[in-house]
Order: C-alpha cells, then structure tokens, then sequence
C-alpha cells in the first residue's frame, strides 16, 4: 500500500510539473510573440524599444513597410531618414545599417529586402572593404533565414526572453505617457535612428588629432593584388545585388566624404592611387546598368575641416545632412564625363589640407 502510494504521489507530480513546464513554455513563447523585440513578426514606425542593429535588421528586412532603402555601414547611421521624407512624399525609407558592415553582409542584408517593393536603395560604398582578404557575416542567423527551428530560437532564445523582453516591456511602460522623449531616449528607441552614435562620440579638430596622433587610424591594407581584388569582389557585388533585375527600382551609391587626413594617411601607407583607380572601375562598373548612379562625396570642402569629423573617417549629422539633400542633386552624380576633374579636386583639396597642416602631420 505504502508503495502504490508513493508512485501514485511520484506520477502525480511529473503530470503536474509537466503541465506547469508546458504551460511556462507556452507563456515564455507568448510573451515573446508579443513584445517581438526583434521584429520578426511585425515592425510599426511608433515602436519604442531598445534597439540593437544585428538583432533588428533582419526584422525590418522583413517586417517593415518601405519602398526606399539605406543600407550600409556606420557611414550611414547618422542618415535623419526625414530628409528623405522631406524631398518627397513618395519616399518611405528604413535603414539597414550596422557598424562595419562588410561586403558580404552587405549582400547578406541585401538579400532580405523586398525588393519588388522597393523604388530607390541608398548603399554606402566603403572602398576599404573591397580588399579585405576574409569577411564574414556576423549576424545572428536565426533572426534572418526562414524555418520553424529559427522562430523557435527566437521566441524561446536567452537574448529575446532574458535580455530584451523585460527591457522592451519596461520602456514601453516608461515612455507610454511621455509626449516629448530626451534625445538620447529617442536615439536609442526610434527605428529611425537604429545606430545613431551622433550623441555618443566627440567632434572636433583637436579630438581627431589626437587620435591620429595616438596611432589611431584604420585598419591595414594589403597592397600585393590590391587592384585586381578590389575590381573582383565589386564584380561579385554586382552580380549578387544585380540591379539589372530590378529595372524599375533606382540605385544610388554613395561614395562617402572622408577627411582629408584619411586621404593623407592612404598617400603615406601607399595605396591612394589604388582607391582612385578603383574609382574609376566603379564609375565604369556602374555605368553598364541604367538605373544605377554613383552619389560622389569624396571632394567636397569639408573634407579639409577636421571639426566636422570624430575620426578620420566619420562625418558629423551636419555632413550626413548634406548628403542626404544632395542625393537626387546632378551636381553631386560621378560620371564619365567628370571623373578626372572630380579625383584631381580630392587631390587638391588633400594638398591644401597637409599645408595648412604641415606643423602637426607625421
């Protein structure tokens, strides 16, 4: 009898502990389902959530309602997107942006948009990145490719339940009633501004210096096949990207402005007339398709004006702005017909800037 008892009480609490597990399982997968931190279900504009850009992309991709796109690296994230909204009613833009996005992430992040929906892309062009020597896509995957297994991932995963639910739920709760959000509230939490690190880093002449100066500049470059690397991996791009099966769609790169010092620094490290060589494979490249323009950067005046940058490469929201405006602006179209004229500005405006700063550079 003692015995019958005890498995009578044993096989009552594995149903019951059963049950309590399932019922758990099914609350956590709710839960999840609904905050859906990482968009993989839905994604609205009023969304308030702390944003991660490798966990959320892929659910924009996915989720959001576009037809204009900006994908690119950190040199895009400080893009105000109402620029765009501002040149035409016409544009619905999301930003698909991480920092240090490679070549393959680009085309990896590529491959998830709509893009039978999508009227204009926006892609920053990151000349460095064409010579890499190894990429990588550093995404979680579950939170891109399709199947039951990646949504169950997703909605049972340590990074969803643990680390963003209880935050998503608490800043929704926080801002729920607040009509006007501080900057910084609304630079980590707009969809917008995925990115954003304009209120996060310093600017300045003597900030950048010091920088330089420290030893701090970019990653190295390997010069042995530096051209016929970079000529070959934009090849691949445009083969995987191939804007030739989108012909209604326009495509826009941006060759974005770096500093002068940057520009300095490529002539001292030997490979300046590799990247303007390359340049000119780009336009060439780019010339082939008809829906596809190149956005030129590189000669603007700015360059020459460290105050305008937080390094030797990363340009302030003032010039972020400027690029944005002049998006659809002729004047700022590379072609063909004004290539050379266009480099040999760079070169000038890079010759001014190491005058004017002979005392310093090394």
């Amino acid at each position: 009898m003692q015995t019958s008892k005890k498995k009578y009480s044993s096989k009552r609490f594995i149903t019951v502990f059963s049950i309590v597990f399932l019922v758990a399982l099914m609350c956590i997968g709710l839960i999840s389902y609904i905050v859906d931190p990482f968009f993989q279900f839905r994604a609205k504009p009023d969304t308030r959530y702390f944003l991660n850009p490798r966990f959320v992309t892929g659910g924009l991709a996915k989720s959001y309602d576009y037809n204009t796109v900006v994908l690119g690296s950190s040199m895009v994230q400080n893009y105000n997107l109402n620029i765009l909204r501002n040149i035409s009613a016409g544009y619905k833009p999301v930003k698909l942006s991480t920092g240090g996005m490679n070549c393959m992430e680009m085309e990896y992040i590529y491959s998830f948009i709509k893009k039978e929906q999508v009227k204009t892309f926006i892609i920053n062009i990151d000349i460095p990145q064409f010579n890499s020597t190894f990429e990588e896509v550093r995404y979680p995957q579950y939170l891109y490719e399709d199947g039951i297994i990646n949504k169950l991932k997703y909605l049972f995963g340590y990074e969803t339940f643990v680390q963003f639910v209880p935050i998503d739920i608490g800043l929704t709760l926080y801002l729920k009633d607040k009509n006007n959000l501080s900057p910084e509230y609304d630079m980590k939490t707009n969809i917008d501004n995925i990115g954003n690190s304009s209120l996060d880093v310093h600017y300045g002449a003597d900030y950048v210096k010091q920088l330089y100066l420290s030893g701090w500049t970019v990653s190295e470059q390997l010069l042995e096949d530096m051209g016929s690397r970079m000529r070959t991996r934009l090849d691949s791009m445009l083969v995987r990207m191939s804007p030739d099966k989108y012909p209604d769609a326009e495509y826009i790169f941006v060759m974005p402005p770096y500093s002068a010092l940057y520009w300095y620094h490529t002539k001292q490290q030997g490979y300046y007339n590799w990247f303007m060589e390359f340049t000119r494979y780009i336009s060439k490249s780019m010339s082939k398709y008809n829906n596809v323009r190149i956005a030129f950067f590189f000669d603007i005046d700015e360059i020459t004006d460290l105050d305008y940058y937080a390094d030797i490469t990363h340009f302030n929201p003032v010039i972020s702005d400027k690029i944005l405006k002049n998006i659809n602006n002729p004047a700022y179209t590379l072609d063909s017909s004004d290539i050379e004229y266009r480099l040999q500005k760079v070169d000038s405006l890079v010759n001014m800037f190491v005058k004017q700063n002979k005392d310093w550079l090394k």
